[in-house]
Formats: C-alpha cells, sequence, structure tokens
C-alpha cells in the first residue's frame, strides 16, 4: 500500500490529548499512529522506519519520553521529534534539544503552533536526508 501523507506517531499518555492531536494533524494531511507507552512506541517503531515525525510527552506511565528519544536513536530512527511537556522546565526543555529534538513546547499549547512546527520539522527532514541518490 502507498502512503502520499508524512507519517507522524504520537506517545502521549492522556487519551484526551492523544486524539485531539491526530485529529489535528489527520486533518492537516499527516497520517497518523498512536500509542499510550513508550514500551508500546518503542515496539511498534522498530518495525515503522518509514515514520518521520514522533511527537512524544515527557511524562509516560512506563519511562520519561526522553528516554524512548534516546532509545529511538540507539536504535538507529531517524525521525525528527516533537517533545511536548505539562513540566515544561528549562532541564527537561534543554535535555530534550541537547539530545536532538526538533522542538520543545510546554502544555497548554496552541494547536496550530503544533501543526506547524511539525510542517518545519519535515522541511528540515526532507531536506537532510534523501541527500545521496539510490543507484
Amino acid at each position: 500500500m502507498e502512503r502520499n501523507s508524512p507519517l507522524a506517531f504520537i506517545i502521549e499518555d492522556s487519551e484526551e490529548m492523544l486524539w485531539s492531536v491526530a485529529n489535528v494533524l489527520e486533518s492537516a494531511g499527516f497520517c497518523v499512529d498512536a500509542v499510550t507507552t513508550g514500551t508500546e512506541a518503542l515496539e511498534k517503531l522498530k518495525n515503522s522506519p518509514e515514520t518521520e515525525l514522533v511527537i512524544v510527552n515527557y511524562l509516560l506511565p512506563d519511562m520519561t519520553g526522553l528516554k524512548v528519544m534516546e532509545q529511538l536513536r540507539g536504535n538507529g530512527c531517524q525521525a525528527e521529534v516533537i517533545a511536548i511537556s505539562a513540566f515544561g522546565t528549562k532541564e527537561i526543555h534543554d535535555s530534550f534539544l541537547t539530545a536532538g529534538a526538533f522542538a520543545f513546547l510546554e502544555k497548554p499549547f496552541d494547536i496550530r503552533e503544533l501543526v506547524d512546527i511539525c510542517k518545519q520539522a519535515l522541511m528540515r527532514s526532507n531536506s537532510t536526508r534523501k541527500v545521496v541518490p539510490k543507484n
């Protein structure tokens, strides 16, 4: 099955937040998959190398979003990461950005800002990846 829309993956423990973000991203033209724990995310993303964007909450029931991001990078996942959190301390913010996240948004955030940041992340991703043509 061919997919023309960018694939976004949401990791958020609040189902209400998860589905509102998913609905807005789908309306903006993204293909969306979503889970509520870090363990589920790591398992699913192992088999989804085509994922271009990961939106991860800092506090998850089984691990932090930062730990998820570090493990994704360790597994070779190159998707752009946007971190979100209601606990937007400078330390958490800086930790995500140091680990390579594209952006960090503190809840509550403007959902239109999230869509704009997702689009910016994909533009960066497309300009830094796929530079070498396949032979």
